[in-house]
């Protein structure tokens, strides 16, 4: 079968800086066999392009090993599946949504609410998403609703929802925040969007991008930002008559940019770094400033336990807005070149027929 591959690893000095960014390649890899300890198989059917995906590439992050079958916003088809599969309620033809892994419930990390620090996830044999088959457990897979009226290709967006959750949940978004949303693409849209249903929030975005802008205007945002032409904490000021930001999501990780999220944060505010930044940049921060104004920094990884929140909730997404591109597993390396392209927004890839 084919699968797009973490080949090359990227290459860092002592620091974490990039010295060769890595590669990946479409090839030809072995189906894997349901293993008695496997739960079920599931053919892949879409899997979604993540900033984390190109960022271990072009930036070595987590240190993954290679070769490595990249893509983890997935869902898929059972195909097979084991006793044990059954008796958690699955069946032959289900369509689920599978995560990487599930939390054990019972490591130190579990027991006190982070399953992403999980010591001991559970998970099949064979995963990886832009590939077309895996293997699960039952507790990786949530079963997509058929009665939903959504095509199910738009749930392999679950991972990333969960993750917009936990932000949203984190920094506590109440009703007459303002809120600024700095970048606009793949997780940036998705968390505007969850913002907006969310309801009660006067939420800005800044983006360099000009298609980026008007998708967010077309998802409801009430104001938008070029950075590229105006001063960002200038006109975040004016928007909020000198108050600043309640809460500021800095969705594109981009170093330069990072600083002049500390800059607009209102008096009690909260600063919520999103995005995947290099591993060697350390962010400049005045402390004095941030204690003045008894702001707070939160970041954000993702959590496993907003997955049955998020899929009922993607009916009411514009999931068909924020993708902005469909591509083939065939597509190969272009997957990843097309992602690096930042007129695109969401792309999701079919991964079998």
């Amino acid at each position: 079968m084919k699968a797009l591959v973490y080949t090359k690893k990227a290459v860092l000095d002592e620091n974490r800086k990039v010295i060769r960014p890595g590669a990946c390649e479409l090839l030809d890899i072995p189906e894997p066999m349901l293993q008695p300890t496997d739960g079920m198989k599931i053919k892949i059917d879409y899997c979604a392009m993540c900033a984390t995906d190109v960022h271990i590439v072009t930036l070595g992050l987590y240190g993954m090993p290679t070769p490595w079958v990249m893509g983890h916003e997935m869902c898929g088809t059972i195909v097979e599946i084991n006793p044990h599969g059954e008796a958690a309620g699955f069946k032959i033809g289900d369509k689920v949504v599978v995560n990487g892994n599930a939390p054990c419930g019972c490591c130190d990390p579990c027991k006190r609410g982070f399953g992403n620090g999980c010591l001991h996830p559970v998970k099949g044999s064979f995963y990886g998403g832009f590939t077309e088959y895996c293997t699960a457990q039952p507790q990786q897979c949530f079963k997509i609703p058929g009665n939903s009226g959504v095509d199910s290709k738009y749930y392999c967006l679950a991972e990333p929802m969960a993750s917009a959750m936990d932000g949203m949940d984190l920094a506590q978004v109440k009703i007459g925040d303002n809120v600024l949303l700095q970048g606009c693409g793949a997780i940036g849209s998705i968390n505007l969007n969850m913002l907006l249903l969310k309801g009660g929030a006067n939420v800005t975005v800044s983006d360099p991008v000009p298609e980026k802008r008007a998708l967010a205007l077309k998802l409801g945002a009430q104001h938008v930002i070029d950075p590229t032409k105006e001063d960002i904490v200038k006109r975040g000021m004016e928007i909020t008559n000198g108050r600043g930001y309640d809460i500021l999501y800095d969705v594109a990780g981009v170093p330069k940019a990072a600083p002049a999220m500390l800059d607009l944060l209102a008096y009690g505010g909260t600063v919520v770094y999103f995005a995947v930044f290099p591993m060697d940049y350390y962010l400049p921060v005045n402390l004095y400033d941030l204690y003045a104004k008894e702001g707070r920094i939160q970041t954000v990884f993702t959590n496993f336990y907003n997955y049955p929140r998020v899929i009922d909730l993607i009916p009411r997404m514009q999931l068909d807005t924020i993708v902005t591109r469909e591509m083939k597993l065939s597509d190969g390396v272009e997957i990843f070149n097309a992602f690096l392209e930042s007129r695109n927004n969401k792309i999701i890839v079919k991964c079998s027929e």
